[in-house]
């Protein structure tokens, strides 16, 4: 499995996720990060009722929001085996398989893979108009080497698909498939443009087109793009985090720490403003400063890519 399909899986094996109707105590306790009460919580329901698939299904996000893979696992295939024709059940799946695979050795990633594809192959089948599964489907195309199942023309027959069930979400993996595969950076900002016109009060699509101008170094037009965003979304901390990517990126670090901390304001936890400033004091030479909120990083984010870094990184400064 290349890195590429292993980062593909981290940043979309929690999107999408789809909540059913079981007692909405359990699941606001998931929408308040409070993984381990919301799985006592339906391990409880299913005590009372050990066929209640739904159950399953949200214990298994429980558990895979805490990395206990295994046990994510064997919530989701109870869930399955109570009802096989539920297709969020099988994007689940193949989100904690994809989930397994980011620590797994190379030759169990070549078990997992093609297992991950049929997931989300089934979710599809199961539910056309799920544009969580042909999204995902659509990611691992892209990403995935053809020995693999990797193909460029099934990436595009699946975001030409959702174009037509989401257009906006449809334009955005337009864009990537532009970007990534045929490097075509002209045809990507036009891709995230329309999907802009399609829906223009939200701030992702200017998002993502400050972003692709930040790759280009094309800053002014980043700054608009990201102001934009700052805009529309003034209590979202993701709009003062991206905005702050691009002043890091064009190395004014005390302007992004001043906007990475203004993030931060507004949620202590968020784990990519808290990543990004620690390097900000460590590109500064501020060895000390960069140590503690690496240390800081670690408390919100204990496990995964980046806490591998900043354990590194620790040790390093």
């Amino acid at each position: 499995m290349t890195l590429s399909l292993k980062l593909f899986i981290l940043l979309t094996a929690v999107a999408g996720l789809v909540f059913g109707q079981v007692d909405s105590t359990g699941i606001k306790l998931i929408n308040q990060r409070k993984y381990s009460e919301a799985q006592s919580f339906f391990e409880s329901v299913i005590q009372k009722n050990n066929k209640n698939a739904e159950a399953y299904y949200f214990l298994s996000i429980a558990l895979m929001r805490q990395q206990k893979s295994d046990d994510a696992q064997d919530a989701i295939e109870e869930a399955i085996d109570i009802n096989e024709t539920v297709s969020k059940y099988h994007m689940m799946r193949g989100n904690i398989l994809g989930q397994k695979a980011m620590t797994a050795n190379v030759i169990s990633q070549g078990f997992l893979a093609p297992k991950i594809k049929n997931a989300f192959l089934r979710a599809s089948e199961l539910d056309p108009n799920n544009v969580d599964a042909r999204a995902s489907l659509y990611n691992y195309y892209i990403m995935a080497p053809g020995i693999m199942g990797g193909s460029e023309e099934k990436a595009l027959e699946q975001a030409n698909a959702i174009v037509k069930l989401n257009p906006y979400r449809g334009y955005n993996l337009l864009s990537t498939y532009y970007a990534r595969v045929k490097k075509d950076t002209v045809e990507a900002e036009q891709q995230i443009k329309k999907a802009i016109a399609v829906k223009s009060d939200t701030g992702d699509g200017y998002k993502r087109l400050g972003y692709l101008y930040t790759s280009q170094k094309r800053f002014a037009e980043a700054y608009t793009q990201m102001k934009k965003f700052v805009e529309l979304e003034p209590t979202n901390p993701d709009s003062y985090d991206s905005y702050a990517d691009v002043l890091k990126t064009e190395q004014k670090y005390d302007q992004a720490i001043e906007k990475y901390l203004y993030a931060l304001s507004i949620d202590k936890n968020f784990s990519a403003s808290i990543f990004s400033l620690a390097e900000c004091y460590e590109l500064k030479e501020l060895k000390q400063k960069a140590k503690e909120t690496y240390q800081w990083f670690l408390t919100v984010e204990p496990q995964g890519r980046r806490a591998e870094s900043a354990q590194k990184k620790i040790k390093e400064l």
